[in-house]
């Protein structure tokens, strides 16, 4: 019987040994991301002997505090919140090429070349005012310029990204699958998987706010992923992405099927909606506004003559942001500028009626001056309402992973609570090891 005795309170050390190191685990790894807090199941153990004596308790195994539908909520918005943090910063960028309000914008350029045709009215055959304006149209074409290259850049930027990101994603779904055989083999041998488990949760999560990818848990332990209602894990396989396309048509897709994967969520979708809608949108009003300022300008100097009374030829060249340019023509010589409106000789020279109409341009309707401000503000509002969308995001997903981590996180003061509790059945067992043993010295004295 003393030998039962024995045996009851050392398995209640072993026990309780065994809970303590269960909570000194989940202390260890409060702040792993994709730890879930673990704790011992300590059960009754079968009866000891042929009268039915208890037989103490044992560990039953250590489980793992989940909720599916919680992990897989904040999966989601934390794709949403990247999704949405990887366009905000690409469109920041974008607003960051064009510096309006400033004195050195375009919005500023434009209106000093608009200005500069006035000077031509007040001495239509000085030198001086023809030259400024010729600057001035150079300075313009170089900033449209410019801009152009540093939107070519954010894109070629967001598409470097998009490359590194298929990259890391690809091995990412190679380590899900790889985890889950390591988790069945692991749980098919008994013992527990709780570390690889933890591994696959931090994956998944990396998934998730690379490219949305959603997690669906499976009887056998196994996770499968998805993206869109495309598979790209299930089981022990996965499946590789390719980025395709070119900017504007740009999509991630399978390399074991060839469909396009659609990424809804995600920095890749943020990073794709960039290069695809956004980044191009402002390329091509950008390309307009230049157009508009070729358009404008060479139209009314055709309506003109030069101080020689020949007919006006055009300041600008070529087409769209990238490629306009300035006559080289008229910058040797800027007295070829039609700046008259008759071609009467000697009054060409000193007249400047087709300078002073170039002036009035600056408030057409639908000029290049409008052209610019609707990309300015079109611009604004998006970059605005990113940024209310990011706030707003990150706001969800906070409150998401707060009620993730209610349920499946460590809970510092409760574990040290529970710390307390093992320790007082540790120290009960210990102290029926040395009643018992002092109970059988005293029987031994007796006998």
């Amino acid at each position: 019987m003393g030998n039962l005795a024995l045996d009851i309170a050392v398995s209640g050390l072993d026990a309780q040994q065994a809970a303590m190191q269960t909570v000194a685990e989940n202390l260890a790894n409060a702040n792993t991301p994709g730890y879930v807090s673990e704790s011992a199941n300590i059960v009754t153990a079968p009866a000891g002997d042929a009268l039915g004596v208890g037989g103490g308790v044992r560990v039953a195994g250590i489980s793992q505090t989940s909720d599916g539908l919680l992990a897989a909520n904040a999966q989601q918005t934390q794709g949403a919140l990247s999704q949405s943090t990887a366009l905000q910063q690409a469109l920041t960028g974008a607003q960051a090429v064009f510096p309006e309000p400033s004195s050195s914008g375009i919005s500023a350029q434009l209106s000093a070349f608009w200005q500069s045709w006035d000077s031509i009215v007040s001495n239509p055959s000085a030198l001086a005012p023809r030259t400024q304006v010729v600057d001035l149209a150079q300075n313009l074409a170089t900033q449209f310029n410019q801009a152009s290259q540093q939107l070519t850049n954010l894109t070629n930027d967001a598409q470097s990204q998009l490359s590194t990101l298929t990259g890391q994603v690809n091995t990412l779904l190679g380590q899900v699958a790889q985890l889950n055989g390591q988790i069945v083999t692991t749980e098919g041998s008994g013992a527990p998987a709780n570390s690889l488990i933890d591994q696959r949760n931090a994956v998944v999560n990396e998934l998730a706010q690379g490219i949305g990818a959603v997690a669906r848990p499976q009887t056998d332990g196994t996770v499968n992923l998805t993206v869109g209602g495309i598979t790209l894990v299930q089981g022990t396989w996965s499946d590789s992405l390719k980025l395709q396309g070119s900017p504007g048509s740009m999509a991630l897709a399978s390399n074991a099927s060839g469909v396009t994967v659609p990424a809804s969520a995600g920095t890749a979708s943020g990073l794709l909606a960039a290069v695809n809608q956004y980044i191009p949108q402002y390329q091509g009003q950008l390309d307009t506004a230049a157009n508009d300022l070729a358009t404008t300008v060479n139209t009314q100097l055709a309506a003109g003559f030069t101080t020689s009374g020949a007919a006006g030829t055009p300041l600008f060249t070529g087409s769209g942001a990238a490629g306009i340019g300035v006559s080289s023509t008229i910058a040797g010589n800027p007295q070829l500028i039609a700046a008259s409106s008759t071609s009467t000789l000697p009054d060409a020279t000193n007249d400047g009626g087709n300078a002073q109409a170039m002036a009035t341009l600056s408030n057409a309707a639908t000029g290049p001056d409008q052209a610019y401000r609707s990309l300015i503000q079109g611009m604004g509002a998006q970059v605005q309402a990113i940024d209310n969308q990011v706030q707003s995001q990150t706001s969800v997903a906070n409150a998401a992973t707060q009620n993730l981590q209610a349920v499946a996180g460590v809970n510092t003061d409760n574990e040290m609570v529970a710390m307390l509790t093992y320790q007082h059945a540790y120290q009960a067992s210990a102290k029926l090891v040395s009643t018992v043993d002092a109970m059988m010295q005293a029987l031994l004295q007796a006998t």
